[in-house]
């Protein structure tokens, strides 16, 4: 394909790459402040960058450790039965710490690798001039063509390719007209596959597509369509923000981890805007600030998101913290992160986007400002997403704060979700204690379903049936209605409480609440039983777990927790897995109670973390119908009726 064909205007070659070269970044500053003033992020990028050049990479499938993809890599092998194995090798991630290598050290051999790499995908990858024709079901099936995978190269890697050698003899005219050639292919496939695929703009691929449109355009202006993309991917993107930021807070899957990653994506459309000399409207940059807080509620005091859905247990808030800076001038949530994630672990993850900063001095700066810093914060301890169905309440902003997150959403919003209707996770004392268990992988094998079952989820289940029905990875049968209908804060005591229908004719009503700001109180209500079996889940991140006379006792060099439950039932401890990344999990235990009831029934549970080896006795005594007491510390007196649990004091 000649490249005339595909500008606004005939335009030599060695004038198109001066008109690129004059829009890039001053990437030998940047490299120049990076090596003196980051040394190592500097040492890291070039260790890393060395595997790569081996052919030595991450992927899903690899276990979490780097395995050989081949030299150039294996474009079209699937492995591990893991179709992610495949798509995210065609991102080709690992061309970034190469390119960053070459711009630090200046060693030829990092930069020829990736255009050598690019120009063998190209050869190996066709790319006809019919597909965007092709049944838009094509565009997400396993192969490097799947539409997001089209929209991710086009705005996170190639890019890259561009600014760090194109100003070197590696970018010759002959490599401009070849990356051309090849990005326009993509993006015309995108710009016609993308709204067919998402035309509510409700999911993140289409987010990350119109990224890769939108980079595209701002890049070469000259092509002829840059124009009609530019304006379909803000629109684009300004669709996305009406139809994925909720108005409490949270994107609408619903997952911490792609939440961060949104605030990344939103965040870097604005850095592009600033860079290129646009905007988006004031509503955008209005949902987006008020977003960014989602990213410290679902946060654990211990500095790891919460993993519900398909979510990693990590530090990715700071990615939304990072992009929330850049985007919005404001160092808030970095600094609250670093209340809750030790410094050196703020820098690290920062500094992975420190080449994005506009200002890359400023930004170390700040990130140096942080250290040592307690950052008041003023933000609510009781948080309620009613689009979301999720309850974040916490006891303060501290690392020792106890925390729990309680979640119900049925029917789901997309399959990124879990089958754990109203299940919590708990932190306190330091110490992760109820675990919701993460996602482990995307194939679709027995991990899979394991980690999205119900019984792996700290909830109620009737029967051992999942809340609703596992059919494969990416789907799930009918589910009938489920939400959070209350969250108070009530002074020394702060409730939520979630209903679901999916057991009908049976309903399940759960309180759950966070009593003078020392344990969690449960209640669970039962109705429409038919001599069925009830089974209690608790996913406790503990493998030392006994069960005593009066009470489950999980212990840690960090901290404990002891389980009071009433009435009496039978319990058994079941293996457990949390997965805090790809591929990658750890032992756990899972508390099963259970037993056969009809009519109504009732369950109360009482979760008392504590340090040392003096547990706290505490007795639960039903006084009369849905009525309980118990002494710890103050004696309380718990009444479940009229779908509410009240706490009060008693003398």
């Amino acid at each position: 394909m000649n490249i005339q064909a595909l500008l606004k205007e005939p335009i030599s070659t060695r004038e198109l790459l001066a008109n690129l070269q004059s829009r890039l970044e001053p990437m030998k500053l940047k490299s120049a402040y990076i090596s003196e003033h980051m040394p190592e992020l500097a040492r890291e990028t070039i260790a890393n960058a060395e595997e790569a050049y081996k052919g030595m990479i991450i992927l899903p499938g690899t276990g979490g450790v780097r395995e050989f993809v081949g030299n150039p890599p294996c474009w079209l092998e699937r492995r591990h039965n893991d179709n992610e194995f495949l798509w995210q090798l065609n991102r080709m991630t690992h061309w970034q710490e190469m390119l960053e290598a070459y711009s630090l050290t200046r060693d030829d051999k990092y930069g020829r690798k990736v255009i050598e790499e690019m120009l063998d995908w190209m050869e190996t990858v066709e790319i006809h001039e019919d597909m965007a024709d092709y049944p838009v079901g094509y565009f997400s099936q396993c192969h490097p063509l799947r539409a997001l995978e089209l929209g991710i190269r086009c705005y996170k890697t190639w890019p890259l390719v561009l600014e760090h050698l194109g100003h070197t003899d590696m970018f010759t005219e002959e490599v401009l007209e070849k990356y051309l050639v090849a990005v326009y292919k993509q993006i015309k496939i995108l710009r016609k596959v993308s709204p067919l695929l998402w035309p509510k703009a409700d999911h993140n691929h289409f987010l990350m597509e119109c990224l890769g449109i939108l980079t595209t355009a701002l890049y070469f202006p000259e092509l002829k369509e840059a124009e009609e993309w530019k304006s379909f991917a803000i629109d684009g993107i300004e669709r996305c923000v009406s139809a994925q930021l909720t108005e409490d807070g949270g994107q609408i899957e619903g997952c911490p981890s792609y939440h961060n990653g949104c605030m990344f994506w939103f965040g870097l459309a604005v850095v592009l805007a600033k860079r290129f000399h646009f905007q988006f409207s004031d509503r955008y940059m209005e949902l987006l600030r008020k977003n960014m807080d989602y990213s410290i509620y679902s946060l654990r005091p211990t500095g790891k998101c919460v993993p519900i859905g398909d979510s990693y247990a990590n530090h990715l808030a700071v990615l939304g913290a990072v992009y929330g800076y850049m985007a919005l001038d404001d160092p808030i949530w970095l600094g609250l992160a670093a209340n809750l994630i030790d410094y050196q672990l703020i820098v690290q993850e920062a500094s992975k986007h420190v080449w994005r900063a506009l200002d890359v001095k400023k930004l170390h700066d700040d990130l140096r400002a942080l250290q040592d810093k307690q950052v008041e914060c003023v933000k609510l301890t009781t948080f309620w997403n009613r689009t979301l169905h999720q309850a974040i309440i916490r006891s303060g902003w501290d690392s020792k704060a106890l925390s729990f997150l309680f979640t119900c959403r049925s029917p789901v919003q997309n399959e990124h979700a879990h089958i754990d209707l109203m299940s919590f996770d708990f932190t306190a004392l330091g110490k992760n204690m109820v675990c919701d268990p993460g996602f482990f992988c995307f194939r679709d094998d027995e991990d899979r379903r394991q980690f999205k079952s119900t019984n792996f989820h700290s909830t109620l289940l009737i029967d051992e049936r999942d809340h609703f029905e596992y059919l494969g990875s990416w789907k799930y049968g009918p589910q009938k209605p489920g939400g959070i209908y209350n969250v108070e804060d009530r002074g020394f005591y702060q409730v939520a409480s979630a209903y679901h229908l999916n057991y009908e004719p049976v309903v399940h009503h759960r309180h759950i609440a966070l009593v003078d700001d020392h344990m969690l109180v449960i209640a669970d209500q039962v109705e429409g039983l038919d001599q069925q079996d009830v089974e209690r889940y608790f996913h406790l991140d503990f493998t030392e777990v006994e069960v005593g006379s009066d009470a489950i006792i999980a212990t840690s060099d960090i901290a404990n927790l002891a389980i009071y439950s009433y009435p009496s039932e039978e319990v058994n401890l079941l293996p457990g897995r949390l997965s805090d990344g790809n591929d990658v999990a750890r032992a756990a235990t899972r508390v099963r109670f259970h037993g056969k009831q009809s009519g109504t029934a009732t369950y109360l549970t009482v979760l008392v973390p504590y340090k040392g080896d003096q547990r706290p006795v505490l007795d639960i005594r039903l006084t009369d119908a849905g009525c309980y007491e118990f002494n710890c510390g103050d004696s309380y007196q718990v009444i479940v009726n009229d779908k509410d649990m009240t706490i009060r004091k008693v003398n």
